[in-house]
């Protein structure tokens, strides 16, 4: 299958995936394009996805909190398990993107992807969708 049709199909689930709060969130890696099939270990959030999200609901400052959005924010774990290149794929509004880069950046270092037994860096992306409460 073609890249091209790999990342649309990866689209298309992102936008008829529907989720009830960030903590629910599925963990996307592109990997693939630049590292093939020999990745042994992605990269993890110190604790876990549900360790990211709780670092990340803690963090976030949410400006409009009644608002419903999807964001995709994309980023590099870096070999010594810093994040760097971070960029929103998708946001809602100025606002939310400036906050959501502003928590990226303050995240605790990952543990890094290994090759062939050495620390790699790897593209990640995550979808953060809020849901109003009521």
């Amino acid at each position: 299958m073609s890249n091209i049709i790999k990342k649309a199909c990866i689209l298309l689930i992102l936008v008829f995936l529907s989720f009830d709060d960030a903590q629910s969130q599925e963990l996307l890696m592109d990997t693939e394009d630049v590292y093939g099939a020999e990745i042994s270990a992605y990269p993890e959030f110190p604790g876990g996805m549900k360790e990211f999200f709780d670092f990340f609901n803690t963090e976030f400052k949410a400006q409009n909190s009644k608002t419903e959005s999807k964001n995709l924010v994309s980023f590099n774990v870096e070999p010594d398990g810093s994040i760097k290149k971070i960029k929103l794929l998708q946001f809602s509004d100025a606002e939310t993107a400036v906050e959501i880069i502003r928590v990226m950046k303050m995240s605790p270092k990952w543990k890094p992807a290994m090759k062939n037994g050495k620390a790699v860096s790897v593209e990640m992306k995550i979808p953060i969708v809020f849901t109003s409460r009521q």
